[in-house]
């Protein structure tokens, strides 16, 4: 009898010690903003895919302009981009983006990052995301990541397809990052090896859509070289910052290409469409 009290007395000290901790977890999770993504622990990340993981530095997506939670004001426009983007991608039959601007400094990086989010975070739609600006890298930097393989290695047959790719606890995002300068981005963007690295994104990968993060158009030749092999081309302007006589250019270079539309960043806010949503 002593031993069966006891044990009672025991159970019912568990459960009155436990009950702040639970009162409490409710409280936490309404103060923290739910992510627009579904965070993939490092250790699962590689799924299926048997591609390495690393590690996104998620502190700092609100500074440099990722979406960071569902509270982000701009969430919602990279919805809207997600989906007039899907409707006309799967309406030609289109699996390849081109991400560029005329200029520098325009958030062609910013953007191809958010849409690749935006899109994986769908159900069923897989994002493989290139960084192909081989002047100026800057997804792993902005994705705050520091031990990714570089495409490079790929483009110089240093290694396979397979080893640049790698998994970075975004939703369903496939990465092939870049942290390294070359001046023979037009040699290597025309050559069969970019036509390998498509097949693997689209049919090994499975991806929905591959997005390429581009030089500028006016910078040098990469991209202009890169055109003929890519479905269709976003185009990204900067209110304030692109020149009308530059996207002017830009829209004579890319005539030949299929636009699947522009985005216009930095936009005042009273400019924006909507405001009540």
């Amino acid at each position: 009898m002593d031993r069966i009290r006891n044990a009672v007395t025991r159970a019912r000290q568990t459960r009155e010690g436990a009950r702040p901790e639970a009162a409490a977890a409710p409280a936490a999770a309404m103060r923290a903003p739910a992510p627009a993504y579904a965070p993939v622990a490092a250790s699962q990340s590689g799924d299926a895919l048997n591609l390495p993981s690393v590690q996104c530095n998620f502190d700092n997506f609100a500074r440099n302009r990722i979406i960071a939670n569902e509270q982000d004001p701009v969430l919602n426009a990279y919805r809207v981009l997600r989906t007039r983007a899907l409707q006309k991608m799967d309406a030609e039959g289109w699996k390849t983006i081109a991400v560029v601007s005329p200029g520098s400094g325009a958030g062609k990086t910013v953007t191809a990052i958010n849409l690749a989010i935006a899109i994986s975070s769908k159900p069923g739609s897989r994002a493989t995301l290139v960084d192909l600006d081989f002047y100026r890298p800057s997804v792993a930097r902005y994705l705050g990541i520091t031990d990714a393989p570089s495409s490079l290695d790929f483009f110089e047959g240093k290694c396979a397809a397979h080893d640049v790719a790698v998994r970075p606890g975004l939703s369903d995002v496939v990465l092939i990052a870049n942290e390294r300068v070359t001046r023979r981005g037009a040699e290597h963007l025309t050559s069969s090896k970019v036509d390998e690295l498509m097949d693997m994104a689209i049919h090994d990968f499975g991806s929905r859509v591959v997005i390429f993060d581009m030089s500028p158009l006016l910078g040098c030749d990469d991209t202009i070289a890169f055109l003929p092999k890519v479905d269709c081309v976003l185009l990204v302007a900067a209110s304030g910052d692109t020149r009308v006589e530059d996207l002017k250019e830009a829209k004579r270079i890319l005539g030949k290409s299929n636009m699947l539309g522009s985005v216009l960043n930095k936009a005042p806010a009273a400019f924006m469409p909507n405001q009540y949503y």
